[in-house]
């Protein structure tokens, strides 16, 4: 009989001083906070640099335009944007460092929940609820992260090395063994590696997709792996590499994706405890903040979908969210229960 593990999840980060300036640029600096500002940024010759990466990486925001008195040629085009002042610290620094060459896709130094488990204790299952995220040390080296929702089970042989995703989303970086590769199965498809880092995600619409972070990977149908070890590929299964997005149970070529490194790091925040918004509307970011916590969310007011959301945000702060609604767009909200928000313009009323 299989374990079922349920491990915490991880303390928050610290705020960042860069990313707050940026909130503040961006809704409109006083005559005093402008004064802070150029203060700041004569405090410290990195402020100056930090500041401008972290603009860069929103690079829709109004905030590049607003900085334009201090700084020459940012451009911009002005949208209705919504950026917290709450930034992690820890994922900020490795945005700011993919946006100019790959780095080691770890995350960064916290204290997650471990649980090991042994090669030859046969079948082990672990589960996250919702907002929760856990590391598991698995006895070969590998490292086995699994994001909000997210349900696992191991099984490890002499032979053989195999997990089997039944929902959610995880990351692995696995510990390199030629003789005996590692293989996750999820449904009729299989993703095989020897040693090299990826992430694999089932979506609310049962898309099924892999970012390789790391080596090279194989993918396919079930039924070919077989002849994968014995003998060369077949026809239906593809060779994926460092920055390639597909979707695994369509295997079309024509959905793979290169992505850029600042594009996998905003992929991949979910395991400092972070989501990314870089220009979603308010509808779509909410779809995914619902993922990490019990809360629903219904918009009143058809207009408050199209607000551009840009920024870092915890995942599950709901307090946080409601909090940066009310300050930038004056949105109201109402709780219904335990698990129901409703958001309405100021000027409506919260049915």
């Amino acid at each position: 009989m299989s374990n079922v593990y349920r491990l915490a999840t991880e303390p928050p980060n610290a705020l960042s001083e860069a990313s707050e300036w940026i909130a503040k640029v961006d809704r409109g600096l006083s005559a005093a906070e402008q004064q802070q500002l150029e203060q700041w940024l004569a405090a410290d010759p990195a402020h100056v640099a930090v500041l401008m990466k972290v603009a860069r990486v929103y690079d829709k925001l109004d905030a590049m335009a607003r900085l334009a008195d201090l700084f020459p040629k940012p451009e911009s085009s002005r949208s209705r944007w919504l950026v917290p002042v709450s930034v992690a610290a820890s994922l900020l620094v490795a945005v700011l460092i993919a946006t100019v060459s790959f780095i080691d896709w770890r995350p960064a130094e916290h204290a997650p929940a471990v649980a090991a488990i042994a090669a030859d204790s046969g079948e082990h299952t672990f589960a996250t609820p919702v907002g929760e995220r856990s590391t598991i040390a698995l006895a070969d080296g590998s490292s086995l992260t699994l994001n909000t929702d997210t349900r696992v089970r191991v099984r490890f042989t002499d032979a053989a090395r195999e997990l089997y995703l039944e929902r959610g989303e995880m990351h692995l970086q696995v510990a390199h063994e030629r003789k005996r590769p590692l293989n996750v199965y999820v449904g009729d498809r299989f993703v095989q590696a020897v040693g090299t880092e990826f992430n694999l995600r089932i979506g609310h619409d049962q898309r099924v997709e892999l970012l390789v972070t790391e080596g090279k990977v194989l993918v396919g149908l079930r039924g070919d792996l077989p002849s994968i070890v014995d003998g060369p590929p077949t026809p239906s299964v593809k060779l994926a590499s460092a920055g390639d997005l597909l979707v695994v149970n369509e295997l079309n070529p024509s959905e793979t994706q290169h992505l850029a490194p600042e594009e996998i790091v905003v992929r991949l925040s979910w395991r400092a405890g972070n989501l990314v918004f870089r220009g979603e509307s308010l509808a779509e970011a909410l779809v995914e903040i619902e993922r990490y916590t019990a809360v629903e969310f219904i918009i009143s007011d058809e207009s408050l979908k199209q607000i551009r959301v840009a920024g870092l945000f915890k995942t599950g702060d709901v307090e946080g969210l409601l909090k940066t609604l009310k300050e930038n767009f004056n949105v109201t909200s109402r709780r219904v229960g335990d698990d129901k928000i409703i958001l309405a313009s100021s000027s409506s009323a919260v049915l």
